[in-house]
């Protein structure tokens, strides 16, 4: 599974707010919509229970909210992007230009950890960061994830 297989033109969000909850609803609405979740209630308790325990802002201007659910069938990712920057208490304290909002089976933890180490891979390359953090194309999107 790559990155490239799940993530579609159509759950790319471009974002206008600045605030975490607001992106994660916006985000959470775009599963819906596209039929990757069954309950948006579910869904946002899980993610927001995650971000009590520690926040999903990895750093390098990138989060990476998750949730692993029975009622999930398979994994997806919404790829959330934002040019302005959101306050997602992340480790390095900066602004998260990037959201990957992941769900899955609750029962499929080892397709989970590849997924984040892909994910991983992407962002600590930094040309491929600053394409995802200024394109707006989804082409362009598209292409560098066609190698994770």
């Amino acid at each position: 599974m790559t990155l490239e297989s799940i993530i579609s033109e159509k759950s790319v969000v471009l974002l206008e707010t600045t605030e975490m909850e607001d992106t994660i609803n916006i985000m959470i609405d775009k599963a819906l919509d596209l039929g990757k979740i069954k309950s948006k209630e579910e869904f946002l308790e899980a993610i927001l229970e995650r971000e009590e325990i520690v926040s999903t802002g990895i750093g390098l201007g990138v989060a990476i909210p998750h949730a692993k659910l029975k009622s999930i069938d398979n994994f997806f990712i919404i790829l959330g992007l934002t040019k302005s920057g959101l306050d997602w208490d992340a480790i390095d304290r900066k602004p998260v230009k990037a959201v990957f909002l992941i769900g899955g089976p609750e029962n499929k933890q080892q397709e989970y950890l590849k997924i984040v180490s892909r994910i991983m891979l992407l962002v600590k390359n930094n040309e491929k960061r600053e394409i995802l953090f200024n394109e707006n194309s989804y082409d362009q999107i598209k292409e560098i994830f066609s190698n994770f």
